[in-house]
């Protein structure tokens, strides 16, 4: 009873549009993940209040809008709206976290071997690539072991490929992903490319 008091409360607390980014990230996470491009419009806002005037060595204002929204597309995946904390919200301490952290390491770190462990480019996924055969007809066997690749599949890719390929299948044209993302055409296109080589590699 105390529990769905203090959700009530919460509910009452959240503004209009809060309301909508509810809405929208639980259709991301467990109805329809087409809506994401529509959550990360919504929330870009929340991007550049976290960058503004924010300083770290090494990085431009474009590497950290890419570092943010790397750190959108892990947000989306671990929120839980019944923790007390609206996703607006969580959102803007999962980026103050993740920036505090990522300046913190800055510090202790060369610029050198920084930019290598930590750089959204220079995130380099380590697992050996696992090319499977396509089938014509899958048993149930087969049918699990495709299901098991696709999660390897995201597994996978960075952060920034996540987000582009999800654009990409969203619809948005090259440019306009560049666009979004602040980054060139040429970068969108090379990451979505990598997209493609690992599935090809995984399918």
């Amino acid at each position: 009873m105390l529990d769905q008091q203090n959700g009530q409360l919460r509910r009452r607390r959240i503004k209009p549009e809060e309301h909508i980014n509810e809405t929208l990230i639980f259709m991301v996470q467990h109805v329809d993940e087409s809506r994401f491009s529509e959550l990360f419009e919504r929330c870009k806002p929340l991007f550049y209040r976290s960058i503004r005037k924010r300083f770290i060595r090494g990085y431009d204002q474009d590497d950290l809008w890419q570092e943010a929204c790397e750190c959108f597309v892990e947000a989306t995946r671990k929120y839980e709206r019944d923790r007390g904390m609206s996703f607006s919200q969580y959102v803007s301490l999962c980026l103050d976290n993740h920036f505090n952290r990522l300046s913190r390491w800055n510090n202790a770190l060369k610029r050198k071997s920084n930019k290598e462990a930590l750089s959204l480019d220079g995130i380099v996924e380590q697992k050996g690539n696992q090319v499977m055969g396509t089938a014509k007809s899958l048993s149930p066997s087969e049918w699990i072991l495709m299901q098991e690749s696709m999660a390897e599949y995201q597994e996978a890719l960075s952060g920034f490929e996540k987000i582009v390929s999800i654009l990409y299948m969203s619809g948005y044209s090259y440019d306009e992903i560049a666009t979004s993302l602040r980054c060139s055409r040429e970068k969108a296109m090379n990451a979505k490319h990598r997209c493609s080589q690992k599935y090809k590699e995984l399918f």
